[in-house]
């Protein structure tokens, strides 16, 4: 979408291994940072979804619920994607479905990709083929470090909020959504963890009991799956191909990637745009591209959001951890959570949280 609207005159392609509609496992929370990136991708909430107006942050025993600044829409991922293909085609793209990528090779000043049965020749390219995918092992790329999630989705209680637990016994943190699944109530449980930890799925359901979430009508089974975490030194592409989505990366402190995906996505769509229409130097290009997809990335309003989220996971999952959700049990890092969550920037409850806790805040 974002290289159709800058480059409109621009062929552009677009591939994916699946055929739609598909089934995705995901909490399918578009928090309100991933709705602002929906609109600067020019993409539209068009989908049936339930409207999450508060969040409520579990920590050092505590309970806090704080209301978004932004609410945020929580949708089936089947449906959604649906849709969100349906507006790249509206906006002129062409999109070929059940063609996953094979293999990939520079060719003269751009490339050659082998996508299902035919090859698709291009100038520029975005690598948006997630975790599992093989773009960075075909362009010789480090693979990143990818951590383990499960989710079931069982019978609603109609509760509508957005639900980090913190306390759910992983470095990381166990989950409750309202879940969109036919005309029933549903929810989304899930858990997180930075770390592989054996029999996950057990500590979810575990979990699951003490929040007496029963497996109802609509339940779909804890699935597993993996994220792709972001490293801020990592790559971010090689010669004429960006990388974006899961293929970049996803938010370590709460696994979001719907979010990083239309921002990374929609800045990789401006710079090749740019790239192709003359208004960048065409040598050497694939390096100058990167050097400038990493700057804007860096300096981005999701970008900064994502390098803070980088530091507080590595603090609040790591060795020191205890100490440090002694200081989110506090209902100002509530109220952090919900200006992030929402795309706003967290100043207020973040200056009261340094005053609060300078000595600590400083190691």
């Amino acid at each position: 979408m974002a290289m159709r609207r800058r480059a409109p005159s621009l062929r552009v392609v677009v591939v994916d291994a699946a055929s739609f509609p598909r089934d995705k496992p995901c909490g399918g929370a578009i928090t309100g940072g991933a709705l602002f990136e929906m609109d600067r991708a020019g993409l539209s909430m068009r989908v049936r979804h339930v409207v999450a107006e508060h969040a409520v942050l579990r920590a050092g025993g505590r309970s806090h619920r704080v209301r978004l600044p932004r609410p945020a829409a929580v949708v089936h991922r089947r449906e959604w994607d649906l849709d969100l293909v349906a507006q790249v085609r509206g906006a002129g793209a062409e999109v070929v479905e059940g063609a996953p990528l094979r293999a990939l090779r520079r060719e003269g000043a751009g490339g050659v990709a082998w996508v299902g049965s035919r090859e698709v020749h291009f100038r520029l390219a975005v690598a948006a083929d997630g975790a599992s995918g093989i773009s960075r092992r075909l362009l010789a790329l480090p693979a990143g470090s990818r951590v383990p999630l499960r989710e079931a989705v069982v019978e609603g209680s109609g509760r509508g909020d957005l639900v980090f637990d913190l306390d759910a016994g992983v470095p990381g943190y166990a989950w409750r959504f309202p879940a969109v699944r036919g005309a029933r109530e549903a929810e989304s449980a899930g858990i997180y963890s930075v770390e592989s930890i054996r029999d996950l799925s057990g500590r979810l359901r575990r979990w699951m009991d003490a929040e007496r979430l029963a497996i109802g009508p609509v339940p779909e089974a804890a699935r597993p799956w993996s994220l792709r975490i972001f490293d801020p030194s990592g790559p971010v592409g090689a010669g004429p191909v960006l990388l974006a989505g899961e293929a970049l990366g996803v938010d370590p402190l709460a696994g979001e990637g719907i979010r990083y995906a239309l921002w990374s996505g929609r800045i990789a769509g401006h710079l090749a745009a740019w790239a192709l229409s003359g208004m960048l130097p065409p040598l050497p290009l694939g390096s100058l591209l990167c050097r400038a997809y990493r700057a804007r990335l860096a300096t981005s309003r999701s970008g900064l959001a994502l390098a803070l989220a980088v530091r507080l996971a590595a603090r609040l999952y790591g060795a020191e951890s205890a100490r440090w959700r002694a200081i989110a049990s506090d209902r100002a890092v509530a109220e952090a959570l919900a200006q992030v969550v929402s795309g706003r920037p967290p100043a207020g409850p973040a200056l009261r949280l340094l005053s609060r806790y300078r000595s600590l805040l400083a190691g």
